[in-house]
């Protein structure tokens, strides 16, 4: 899973992580979600022309499904139109966060569509409401930002002590843990 503390400047490498992570569960697939979009400040939905795809849960409740990068989506789109043909005119397309919190995240809360956050192959996801996912988001950009202001207050004292400014190791495992239990609220994964 992503660090979303690290910056990715391997956007292949990055890729390939992501499409891994669809292997994981959904709380965990969403807490990768939750740290790619935070690092890139786009998404990826399901477009046919001027038409978004949009899933039903086992609760009859609307999603619009969303990946966190075009391959993953290329991916489960992919494994979709095997067991669905009318899906061959769906391709990723790229929404940024700033233009969606703006025009589509309030509109979708009042209509009771929900996000389906990093479908996996078998379109199983993480499903939050459009707010919660800008809290979450929000969260996770200020808890960012603080860590690397305090990373860069640390490193300006001290330029000749190469210890003092060295970050603690970050524990990857604990991290996505911790981001997963306290971002997903997961149905049925």
């Amino acid at each position: 899973m992503s660090d979303p503390h690290a910056p990715h400047a391997d956007a292949s490498g990055l890729e390939q992580e992501l499409l891994e992570d669809q292997a994981l569960s959904a709380a965990e697939r969403y807490a990768a979600f939750l740290a790619a979009v935070a690092d890139s400040g786009r998404f990826w939905v399901a477009e046919s022309g001027e038409y978004l795809l949009t899933l039903f849960d086992g609760d009859g409740q609307e999603l619009l499904p969303a990946w966190p990068s075009a391959a993953t989506a290329r991916a489960a789109l992919a494994q979709a139109r095997a067991q669905s043909p009318n899906l061959a005119g769906y391709a990723p397309a790229a929404r940024e966060l700033s233009a969606w919190r703006e025009r589509a995240a309030a509109a979708m809360d009042e209509a009771g569509v929900g996000v389906g956050a990093f479908p996996d192959l078998a379109m199983q996801c993480a499903v939050v409401a459009p707010a919660q996912l800008l809290e979450h988001l929000d969260a996770l950009i200020a808890e960012s930002d603080a860590d690397a202001a305090t990373d860069a207050d640390e490193t300006d004292g001290d330029a000749g002590d190469d210890s003092a400014g060295a970050p603690a190791a970050l524990d990857l495992a604990q991290a996505q843990r911790a981001l997963a239990q306290k971002f997903a609220k997961p149905k049925g994964d």
